[in-house]
């Protein structure tokens, strides 16, 4: 293992999450809550200045020397570590192929001790075992993932903290009040008018005169007409503007007819 030894770099601090205001700050963001800058104090600029320092070195690319020198210190952690060295640099090999992506931060004293105190699993504790590489994939992505989200929060936090300050609003006037109430009025009538609309023309929109459902085209229009006298107001509305749609539809198929009356006489 000397070889190992050799390009054995500093130990890598542990992570440390932010707290305290930030940390809401983050998890609002998260949860799709919009932050405004009136949200934010100097106290949380700061911090969040401070975290996102950490967490960008926490994010940096890890080296095959970090990935070896944390790998080197779990072989006393666990039973069935590499026999010799050859065994040892060939596994941390096929480690750093799978896990070398992961960045810095999550190659800490921290990680390894939580991967040694994992809780049995069938009767099994995974941690007294050396890990598959896939394994340990496993087991430090979350720790990238958390880096990752305070690393962004932060940013978002500060960005939005650089925002020019929102001037308060001014209280409206009364003819500002008075203005907004009568638009509202307007729409509540505009809505209500809809609604008698819509529930008359439910209601008279396919009636049949003489309740005769064989009725169609010209048929139909010129008994609506002969019934308009004797309907009441709502209903005589409703049927003008179905008589309307039917002389309408009706001048179109004539139209359609004699278009196509005239093809088949040039076809002929």
């Amino acid at each position: 293992m000397n070889q190992i030894s050799e390009i054995l770099p500093c130990a890598i601090a542990a992570y440390r999450p932010c707290g305290g205001n930030v940390r809401a700050l983050i998890s609002a963001k998260r949860s799709g809550t919009p932050l405004l800058r009136r949200d934010i104090t100097p106290d949380d600029v700061a911090v969040a200045r401070e975290q996102a320092r950490i967490a960008a070195s926490g994010m940096e690319a890890t080296t095959p020397g970090v990935v070896m020198a944390w790998l080197k210190k779990l072989v006393p952690m666990v039973a069935n570590a590499p026999y010799d060295e050859p065994a040892l640099v060939a596994a941390c090999e096929a480690i750093v192929d799978v896990c070398g992506a992961l960045p810095r931060g999550c190659w800490t004293p921290e990680t390894r001790r939580a991967w040694a105190q994992q809780p049995a699993v069938g009767g099994r504790l995974p941690g007294t075992f050396w890990p598959r590489p896939a394994e340990l994939y496993a087991h430090l992505r979350p720790y990238a993932d958390a880096i990752k989200v305070e690393l962004d929060g932060c940013n978002h936090i500060l960005a939005i903290a650089s925002q020019p300050q929102e001037e308060p609003r001014r209280p409206a006037t009364d003819e500002e009040k008075r203005a907004v109430a009568r638009q509202m009025d307007e729409l509540r009538a505009e809505a209500a008018a809809a609604k008698k609309r819509e529930d008359q023309i439910r209601k008279f929109g396919t009636i049949m005169p003489g309740s005769d459902v064989t009725l169609r085209g010209q048929a139909l229009i010129d008994a609506l007409k002969h019934a308009l006298p004797k309907m009441s107001p709502g209903m005589r509305e409703v049927t003008e503007a179905r008589i309307v749609m039917l002389e309408r539809n009706q001048t179109l198929v004539a139209e359609l007819e004699s278009s196509n009356i005239e093809k088949s006489a040039e076809n002929g």
